[in-house]
Order: C-alpha cells, then structure tokens, then sequence
C-alpha cells in the first residue's frame, strides 16, 4: 500500500475516483504475491487501455494486468465490486511470461473523495510507525481504518465484527477474506517503510543511516551537534538537532514496528537514551557497546528501577557478528540485524 498511498491521497483530493486492485490470494507461480497493489485512474486519453491507467503499483504485467485494467475500468464506472480469479495457464500463462501456472484472485474495488478521512489516517498511522488495518466489505459499504490504539476510522463496525477483525490480525501478513454475520470483508495489513531512529550523528551512525536507507529503512538521526548533524553529512536521511538528550524522543516513532539505534558518544548519554527509549513501545532496541559497557549501563538501569526483563528487549551488543571493525563494517552488521527483525513481523 504505502507505494501507491501518496499517489492515491493526491489524486482523492483533487476529486478523482480512482480503482485500486489488490491480490488477496496466490498459489504456485505467479507473477506477483498476495499483497500487492496496483492504483488505477481514468485514462488520459481514448487510445490507453481499456479507458483506464496505471497511476502506480502492480500486479504482474502482461495479461493479467491487461485484463484487471480491463476490469478495473467497469468498476471505475459502476462502483461496483468484484473479486476476479485468474488461472495462470495456456493464453494467460505465455502472457505473462510464465513457465508454470499458478492462480491468483484480485479485489477490485472504487475509491472515491469520500473515503480521504480514512487514507488520511493511516498515513498518519504509518508516519506513526504503526500498523494500518484496512477492513472492506467486498460487495458494498465503506472502508474501516482499525487504528493500534484501539480505536477506528470509517465506517462503525459491530461489536463481533470488529473483533474478529483485530483478533485475525494478529497473524496475518497479506490480505484475507474475513466471513462474519453472512458477510464478506477483505482484511488488508499495511505497514510502511520501517521508522528507524538513529540517536548519535557520530561515524557509525553516518554510514549505518547510508546503509539503511539503502535497504528500505525511514531514517532519522538525532545529536546535539548541529555540525554533526546536518543534511550535508546525512543526504539519505532527515536530522534533528537537540537541546540535549534529556527529551530525546519526543516527537520520535517508538510504536512497536519502530527501530531504535543506540550510538550516542558517551556512556552517559547512552544511558539516558536507552532509559527514555525502555518506557517507549519500540519494537527494536540496539545500543552500540562491549559487553563490558553493556553490564556498566545495565547496572545503573537497573538501580533505576529498570527489570531484567526490561533490558532483555534490548540488542546489545548490537549487529550480527561478522567481526566488524570499521564504520562502515560495523554499519552493515547492524542494518544486517536490523533487516533479520524486520522480517519478522514486515507487511507487504
């Protein structure tokens, strides 16, 4: 969702309708998995296919993404929903250039100026650093934004609807067909480029924010050095001068999809952080150090009131070990661990 959010949010506010296309299933071999999306708009001109264009996504090109445009432009006209099956053989499977066949289904759906409270929230969601769920019945009806906190945005939801919703979420990475009170729903995870904060501007943290933009990383860096941090030294990632550290992440993503790098220049500062950063959500916690700092931290934690099971979320010493030694080494020992979490729990 997020490579076609910005798009969508622009063209929603400017009045467009737009169709927007979503596999919910695949099996065996097809071009694309469950979870990807393409955004659809009225064509520019009559020579463009079947009246509508791609404003932005996929869903695997060739015959299949012909034919859902082709699909896509009677949903543009009707508004109404549909759920296409495509099965990857004969024509379709040369189309699309496949040695062996798979299946996969399409939700097509019409997104209209209506509905920009709600793609107005989850943006603000994934900003967040949270997790969107996006609840839409498939035949008819408005989209449900169900938010981290407990709340919603949308449409009001029963009581058993929407627990049902939130309870199947918990084990969901793509879109599922929810089936509750003789009705259909397409349950949509999204989540956005992971929010990864950088607390330190100093050599590790430059190349670390170079290496984790590279893999997909939201990177922001935080010091109290404006000559250090500063979008001379950092181009692939925003920076933020403190007063001090004593406030550090106000302001900052720490819900649980959040990243926290701990590389301040001191142990005290390391110290301060990783406290502020222990009472926040934030779903990794790393801090840079010897074991020997480690314990040395740790003690004075936990003479804080900090538990054993508080430090336990924290990474340190940080990286996966490859015997780094340089910056640059070291940076990419951290994105390394960095990527194996997010992993774990990342939504197409």
């Amino acid at each position: 969702m997020t490579d076609i959010l910005h798009q969508l949010l622009e063209l929603l506010a400017h009045g467009e309708n737009l169709v927007r296309a979503t596999i919910l299933t695949h099996e065996g071999s097809t071009p694309r998995s469950a979870g990807s999306r393409m955004l659809l708009a009225a064509a520019d001109s009559t020579e463009q296919l079947g009246g509508v264009r791609i404003v932005a996504g996929t869903v695997g090109g060739g015959l299949v993404e012909a034919r859902v445009m082709e699909r896509g432009a009677q949903v543009l006209a009707t508004g109404k929903r549909c759920v296409e099956s495509f099965d990857l053989t004969g024509e379709l499977a040369a189309g699309a250039d496949m040695i062996c066949g798979g299946k996969l289904r399409v939700f097509l759906e019409r997104v209209d100026p209506a509905a920009l409270p709600v793609y107005r929230a989850l943006a603000q969601e994934l900003e967040r650093g949270e997790r969107g769920l996006l609840l839409t019945p498939i035949l008819a009806g408005q989209s449900t934004l169900l938010l981290a906190d407990g709340s919603a945005s949308g449409a009001a939801l029963t009581p058993e609807l929407e627990q049902q919703a939130r309870a199947r979420a918990t084990d969901i990475n793509a879109p599922v067909v929810l089936s509750v009170e003789d009705a259909e729903y397409v349950l949509e995870p999204v989540a956005g480029a992971s929010p990864l904060t950088i607390l330190g501007a100093g050599h590790v943290s430059r190349s670390t924010a170079q290496v984790a933009a590279l893999a997909g990383f939201q990177v922001l860096v935080l010091d109290d050095r404006p000559e250090f941090a500063n979008a001379e030294r950092f181009p692939c990632a925003r920076t933020r001068v403190l007063p001090d550290f004593s406030d550090t992440l106000k302001d900052v993503p720490c819900g649980p999809g959040a990243f926290l790098v701990i590389v301040t220049r001191g142990h005290v500062h390391d110290a301060d952080v990783l406290a502020q950063a222990l009472r926040t959500r934030a779903g990794y916690i790393g801090m840079i150090g010897s074991r020997r700092k480690r314990d040395a931290v740790y003690d004075r934690l936990r003479s804080q009131g900090f538990t054993d099971a508080d430090l336990g979320r924290v990474h340190c010493p940080i990286g996966l070990e490859i015997n780094a030694e340089t910056p640059e080494e070291i940076a990419v020992s951290i994105v390394a661990e960095l990527i194996v979490c997010r992993a774990g729990r990342q939504v197409k």
